[in-house]
């Protein structure tokens, strides 16, 4: 079994074969589908070849379902935010930035933060929590 990806607002599965679906809105409010890895690390992304955006875009992400933005402004307006349960069951929250070309992801749970990417300090401090 394979981790599932949730919507925070709604629970239902963001995950379909091989990636994560998400709508998606420009800058300058063009919208599309992204699909993203469920790997965490990895950041591929595919998306429409009309549904273009430049890097230091920042694109808003919502769940495909509910319609409601993952934009985790809680912590920074730039993160979205979903939860990933792992193939043991085990529920964490997952921060990615919305931000093309600023690879950085975290994965919470326990009060821990796990960063991943090359720009992933970035936002480690908006967690107010340990890094490991």
């Amino acid at each position: 079994m394979k981790s599932n990806y949730l919507c925070p607002h709604c629970r239902g599965y963001l995950n379909v074969g091989e990636n994560i679906i998400f709508a998606a809105k420009t800058k300058t409010h063009k919208r599309g589908l992204v699909l993203l890895s469920p790997k965490i690390g990895d950041y591929s992304v595919i998306n429409h070849v009309d549904f273009k955006f430049e890097q230091g875009d920042l694109i808003s992400f919502y769940c495909p379902i509910c319609n409601i933005s993952l934009e985790a402004s809680q912590v920074n307006k730039n993160l979205a935010n979903v939860i990933m349960i792992d193939e043991a069951g085990k529920e964490y929250e997952v921060f990615f930035s919305g931000i093309v070309g600023e690879r950085c992801t975290y994965k919470i749970t326990d009060k821990k933060v796990e960063a991943f990417g090359d720009k992933s300090s970035q936002y480690i401090n908006f967690f107010n929590l340990s890094a490991r």
